[in-house]
């Protein structure tokens, strides 16, 4: 696969993604019955640290009930539609940045196992959603579904401008916001600042798909700096 047609893919599965995202906040009764300490009620019931927090944001009847059925409606579109296109979205983007061989392969192992660790935190959301307000023997392994996809999400997205700022001006443009995006995500999951930490995946993330967008119309501008030339062999008698 060309570097422009990896870029041309990446930009098309980035809109898919960012569709989905556009398309969570389109669920009908997808709101808040509790408190969910500033966070939409999607990325609230990620973080749920107890069967209490779950029964606080489902609260009590009729709004639990449509909030139940919001909620699966949203699992539904975040393991057919949000999941696979941004993890595509980022592994394409991965491959068309170029970069090192080993460190290209560790990014997209990372993005991978990231991406499956989505799926499996929507099936234990979803087995909570069957069962309010869940036990800890689900929302352990939640926690940990939950911070292992966003550690690797930040850390792969990292990855991806390590090998977009190698080139020209434009090129590092992109990278300038991509790179400090994921780290301001990362910094948001280790210090419990959800909120920061998904202005810094939205930062880094846009700038991605401009940058796809970019590369796919002026592949000109994308070009990565070539590797430097062999030392001249060492003259022998």
């Amino acid at each position: 696969m060309t570097s422009r047609t990896a870029w041309r893919w990446c930009a098309a599965a980035g809109l898919v993604a960012f569709i989905c995202s556009w398309a969570f906040g389109r669920i009908p009764g997808l709101v808040a019955c509790g408190p969910t300490g500033g966070l939409g009620p999607i990325l609230a019931f990620e973080f749920v640290r107890s069967p209490a927090d779950v029964a606080a944001l489902f609260g009590s009847e009729p709004c639990t009930a449509t909030l139940v059925a919001a909620q699966k409606s949203g699992l539904l579109l975040d393991g057919l539609g949000f999941i696979p296109s941004y993890t595509a979205f980022l592994i394409l983007g991965a491959i068309a940045a170029g970069g090192q061989g080993r460190t290209r392969i560790a990014v997209i192992a990372a993005l991978i196992v990231a991406g499956v660790s989505d799926q499996i935190e929507g099936g234990l959301l979803y087995a909570i959603l069957r069962d309010l307000p869940g036990t800890r023997a689900l929302i352990g392994p939640l926690w940990w579904a939950v911070h292992v996809k966003f550690a690797l999400l930040a850390l792969g997205t990292m990855g991806i401008s390590e090998g977009i700022v190698r080139g020209r001006p434009v090129r590092r443009l992109f990278a300038a916001f991509i790179g400090p995006g994921s780290f301001f995500a990362l910094v948001g999951l280790i210090s419990a600042q959800a909120g920061w930490m998904m202005i810094g995946f939205t930062i880094a993330w846009v700038a991605l798909l401009l940058a796809a967008l970019t590369a796919s119309f002026a592949p000109s501008l994308f070009v990565a700096r070539a590797a430097p030339p062999p030392d001249p062999a060492t003259p022998s008698a």
